[in-house]
């Protein structure tokens, strides 16, 4: 029996159908893992669907064929904007699940270091989806699961922070990389803390503390991971500051934010709201957005009503007669 190390979990939809793979694939059973697929066989979608629908939606590959997996992955995500063959919905759907596939990745191994090139491969695809149309955000956000899980608040925030950067003005790809870097990490810090801080519905002052020492947490991380941007990474520190200075972890006031940071206040805090969580009821998209305008010295208000303004029409979106029906 091989180690349980020795494997790394993979999303099924992330394999490309149709393709001979150049490495074989596993099921795990418990702590065993199993070949389900050996190595040059096709997989095709027909494969997908009989696994989903036997509850599998892991298979595994050995440690020694995540390059292969991760140049397979790479070469598909960047012909995925540009193909001719993808309706506009169809391409957001496949961008959405490659995102998710390094994101879910870093965000619960830590390891940012080995797959910079893959994040930044996957955001900078969104960024050119998203810059194809106004509406393409919606898409996106379309797909997220909308539960108490890190990996998909992570890209929302990135999916928020890009979007309102957008209509800021921030048209630069690069800024707009470096804003969505900064949304998908900005809870790293995270894994520092126990997970039974962040289950409990009430904690006491010191587990408090803790829990709000998590942006420090997420700028150590970018450190040790060789991180040099200092926007990026006091976009990730001041994501829980506020305007009036109740923010957390340094107390600082609207002039000392960044504006990154400023942009990840919002992006963050609408997410949070519209997700559930072992502590609070998600809100619906317009009474989240009513709740932060009734609290409007929490952040920028220029910001503020530029988001207001960009979501006012998803939620006209969602609220059409078509939708209803």
């Amino acid at each position: 029996m091989e180690k349980k190390e020795n494997y790394l979990p993979i999303i099924i939809e992330s394999l490309i159908f149709g393709k001979n793979s150049d490495y074989p694939l596993y099921i795990r059973s418990g702590e065993n893992y199993i070949l389900y697929r050996s190595k040059a066989l096709i997989f095709s979608q027909n494969d997908a669907l009989r696994l989903k629908n036997n509850g599998v939606n892991r298979l595994y590959i050995k440690n020694e064929d995540k390059e292969k997996y991760d140049n397979d992955v790479l070469e598909h995500i960047e012909n995925i904007v540009n193909s001719k063959d993808l309706g506009f919905e169809e391409k957001a759907v496949k961008i959405y699940i490659y995102s998710k596939v390094y994101a879910e990745y870093v965000l619960t191994t830590g390891n940012l270091k080995n797959n910079k090139e893959n994040i930044k491969k996957t955001i900078e695809t969104m960024i050119d989806y998203l810059l194809i149309s106004e509406f393409a955000f919606m898409n996106l956000l379309n797909l997220s699961d909308y539960d108490h899980n890190e990996v998909s608040h992570g890209i929302n925030v990135s999916i928020y922070a890009m979007s309102l950067a957008n209509r800021l003005g921030f048209t630069n790809k690069i800024s707009l990389f470096e804003i969505g870097l900064a949304g998908l990490l900005h809870d790293i810090g995270k894994l520092k803390i126990p997970k039974t801080f962040l289950l409990k519905k009430e904690l006491n002052e010191n587990e408090l503390k803790e829990v709000q020492t998590h942006p420090i947490y997420s700028k150590e991380f970018l450190i040790q991971n060789n991180m040099e941007n200092n926007d990026i990474i006091n976009g990730v520190l001041d994501h829980h500051e506020a305007s009036d200075g109740s923010g957390y972890p340094f107390g600082k006031t609207e002039e000392n934010i960044s504006t990154y940071g400023k942009i990840l206040i919002i992006a963050n805090r609408f997410d949070s709201l519209t997700r559930s969580g072992p502590y609070r009821i998600k809100l619906n998209m317009a009474d989240a957005l009513n709740q932060m305008n009734l609290n409007n010295d929490l952040y920028n208000n220029a910001f503020l009503t530029e988001f207001s303004l960009l979501m006012s029409k998803k939620i006209s979106l969602s609220h059409s007669p078509a939708q209803e029906l």
